[in-house]
Protein backbone atom coordinates (compact mmCIF):
# COMPACT_ATOMS: atom_id res chain seq x y z
CA UNK A 1 0.00 0.00 0.00
CA UNK A 2 1.53 3.50 -0.51
CA UNK A 3 0.76 7.04 0.98
CA UNK A 4 -0.44 9.12 -2.23
CA UNK A 5 0.19 13.17 -1.79
CA UNK A 6 -0.53 15.89 -3.91
CA UNK A 7 2.18 18.20 -4.28
CA UNK A 8 0.57 21.94 -5.30
CA UNK A 9 3.72 23.82 -6.86
CA UNK A 10 3.55 27.97 -8.15
CA UNK A 11 6.51 28.17 -9.04
CA UNK A 12 9.60 25.76 -9.61
CA UNK A 13 10.28 23.70 -6.55
CA UNK A 14 14.00 24.11 -5.74
CA UNK A 15 16.14 21.18 -4.15
CA UNK A 16 15.55 22.67 -1.08
CA UNK A 17 11.58 22.65 -1.58
CA UNK A 18 12.12 18.94 -2.43
CA UNK A 19 13.81 18.26 0.49
CA UNK A 20 11.65 19.45 3.02
CA UNK A 21 8.73 18.37 1.10
CA UNK A 22 10.42 14.73 1.00
CA UNK A 23 11.21 15.30 5.04
CA UNK A 24 7.13 15.62 5.79
CA UNK A 25 7.44 11.46 4.68
CA UNK A 26 10.69 10.17 5.22
CA UNK A 27 9.34 8.35 8.72
CA UNK A 28 6.55 6.67 6.43
CA UNK A 29 6.68 2.76 6.51
CA UNK A 30 4.71 3.05 3.44
CA UNK A 31 6.07 4.00 0.31
CA UNK A 32 4.76 7.16 -1.32
CA UNK A 33 3.56 8.60 -4.69
CA UNK A 34 3.78 11.61 -5.11
CA UNK A 35 1.56 13.85 -7.70
CA UNK A 36 2.95 16.76 -8.36
CA UNK A 37 0.26 19.38 -9.67
CA UNK A 38 1.31 22.31 -11.95
CA UNK A 39 -1.19 25.17 -13.65
CA UNK A 40 -0.02 26.33 -17.19
CA UNK A 41 -1.70 29.42 -15.53
CA UNK A 42 -0.88 31.05 -12.24
CA UNK A 43 -1.34 33.75 -12.91
CA UNK A 44 -5.20 33.18 -14.31
CA UNK A 45 -8.21 35.54 -13.99
CA UNK A 46 -8.96 33.34 -11.50
CA UNK A 47 -7.87 35.11 -8.49
CA UNK A 48 -5.65 35.53 -5.28
CA UNK A 49 -2.59 33.50 -4.51
CA UNK A 50 -2.15 30.15 -6.62
CA UNK A 51 -5.35 30.78 -8.50
CA UNK A 52 -6.15 28.28 -5.67
CA UNK A 53 -9.61 26.87 -5.50
CA UNK A 54 -10.76 29.19 -8.28
CA UNK A 55 -12.37 32.48 -7.57
CA UNK A 56 -15.34 31.17 -5.36
CA UNK A 57 -12.15 30.46 -2.80
CA UNK A 58 -10.65 34.24 -2.89
CA UNK A 59 -14.66 35.08 -2.45
CA UNK A 60 -14.66 32.72 0.71
CA UNK A 61 -11.11 33.47 2.21
CA UNK A 62 -10.80 36.46 1.89
CA UNK A 63 -7.17 35.80 0.19
CA UNK A 64 -6.46 38.69 -2.20
CA UNK A 65 -3.94 40.86 -3.70
CA UNK A 66 -2.09 41.33 -7.06
CA UNK A 67 0.04 38.14 -7.72
CA UNK A 68 2.06 40.81 -10.04
CA UNK A 69 3.29 42.47 -6.97
CA UNK A 70 3.95 39.61 -5.15
CA UNK A 71 6.35 38.75 -8.06
CA UNK A 72 7.89 41.68 -8.54
CA UNK A 73 9.10 41.95 -5.11
CA UNK A 74 10.40 38.43 -4.89
CA UNK A 75 13.77 38.11 -6.33
CA UNK A 76 14.57 34.21 -7.53
CA UNK A 77 16.25 32.33 -10.40
CA UNK A 78 13.05 29.57 -10.26
CA UNK A 79 11.10 28.95 -13.45
CA UNK A 80 7.70 30.43 -14.02
CA UNK A 81 5.02 28.16 -15.57
CA UNK A 82 3.62 31.03 -17.44
CA UNK A 83 7.00 31.37 -19.42
CA UNK A 84 9.07 27.81 -19.34
CA UNK A 85 6.24 25.33 -18.18
CA UNK A 86 8.70 22.88 -19.28
CA UNK A 87 11.60 23.27 -16.91
CA UNK A 88 9.11 23.69 -13.94
CA UNK A 89 8.12 19.83 -14.42
CA UNK A 90 11.27 18.44 -15.04
CA UNK A 91 13.19 20.08 -12.47
CA UNK A 92 10.76 20.21 -10.04
CA UNK A 93 10.06 16.49 -10.42
CA UNK A 94 13.84 15.79 -10.88
CA UNK A 95 14.12 17.42 -7.24
CA UNK A 96 11.49 15.86 -6.02
CA UNK A 97 12.23 12.29 -7.01
CA UNK A 98 15.83 12.85 -6.27
CA UNK A 99 15.42 14.28 -2.53
CA UNK A 100 12.67 11.19 -1.74
CA UNK A 101 13.19 8.34 -3.81
CA UNK A 102 10.00 8.14 -4.44
CA UNK A 103 7.79 8.31 -8.07
CA UNK A 104 6.64 11.65 -8.70
CA UNK A 105 3.97 11.66 -11.03
CA UNK A 106 2.97 15.23 -12.68
CA UNK A 107 -0.36 16.90 -13.72
CA UNK A 108 -0.84 19.82 -15.52
CA UNK A 109 -4.04 21.95 -15.27
CA UNK A 110 -4.83 24.36 -17.91
CA UNK A 111 -7.90 25.54 -15.80
CA UNK A 112 -9.60 26.36 -12.86
CA UNK A 113 -7.07 25.02 -9.89
CA UNK A 114 -9.71 23.59 -7.44
CA UNK A 115 -11.29 21.06 -10.18
CA UNK A 116 -8.05 19.81 -10.94
CA UNK A 117 -7.02 19.34 -7.50
CA UNK A 118 -9.78 18.20 -6.36
CA UNK A 119 -9.78 15.53 -8.85
CA UNK A 120 -6.10 14.60 -8.68
CA UNK A 121 -6.40 14.20 -4.61
CA UNK A 122 -10.22 11.51 -5.37
CA UNK A 123 -8.42 9.79 -8.61
CA UNK A 124 -5.31 9.07 -6.60
CA UNK A 125 -6.74 8.25 -3.69
CA UNK A 126 -4.04 10.68 -1.79
CA UNK A 127 -4.26 11.26 2.34
CA UNK A 128 -2.26 15.23 2.13
CA UNK A 129 -1.92 17.56 0.31
CA UNK A 130 1.39 19.43 -0.07
CA UNK A 131 1.07 23.34 -0.98
CA UNK A 132 4.48 25.26 -1.76
CA UNK A 133 4.31 28.86 -2.13
CA UNK A 134 5.28 32.37 -1.46
CA UNK A 135 6.18 33.12 2.10
CA UNK A 136 3.48 36.42 1.22
CA UNK A 137 0.97 33.37 0.26
CA UNK A 138 1.98 31.07 2.84
CA UNK A 139 1.35 33.47 5.08
CA UNK A 140 -2.09 34.63 4.04
CA UNK A 141 -3.34 30.92 3.82
CA UNK A 142 -2.31 30.56 7.47
CA UNK A 143 -4.01 33.54 8.76
CA UNK A 144 -6.84 33.14 7.12
CA UNK A 145 -6.90 29.53 8.38
CA UNK A 146 -7.13 28.02 4.82
CA UNK A 147 -5.96 24.48 5.87
CA UNK A 148 -9.06 23.29 7.45
CA UNK A 149 -10.97 24.97 4.58
CA UNK A 150 -8.91 23.14 1.95
CA UNK A 151 -8.71 20.21 4.19
CA UNK A 152 -13.09 20.02 4.15
CA UNK A 153 -13.33 21.23 0.52
CA UNK A 154 -10.86 18.67 -1.01
CA UNK A 155 -12.05 15.97 1.61
CA UNK A 156 -8.96 15.13 2.85
CA UNK A 157 -7.20 14.57 5.98
CA UNK A 158 -4.28 16.74 5.79
CA UNK A 159 -3.16 19.78 4.58
CA UNK A 160 0.10 21.53 4.71
CA UNK A 161 1.70 24.97 3.54
CA UNK A 162 5.51 25.20 3.23
CA UNK A 163 7.19 28.22 1.94
CA UNK A 164 8.99 28.10 -1.03
CA UNK A 165 12.67 27.99 -0.12
CA UNK A 166 14.21 31.47 -2.00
Amino acid sequence: MTYDVVVLIEREMSEGDARRVAALHARYEESVDYHLLVTSQPESGFGGPLALLGSTFDDVTGVSGPAAARAASTTTTLADPLFDLGSVIEHSSRHLRGASGYPVNVSITHGEVLLALKTLVKTTNSREVVVVAWPETAARFLCSDWTTRARKTLKVPRVRILEHDT
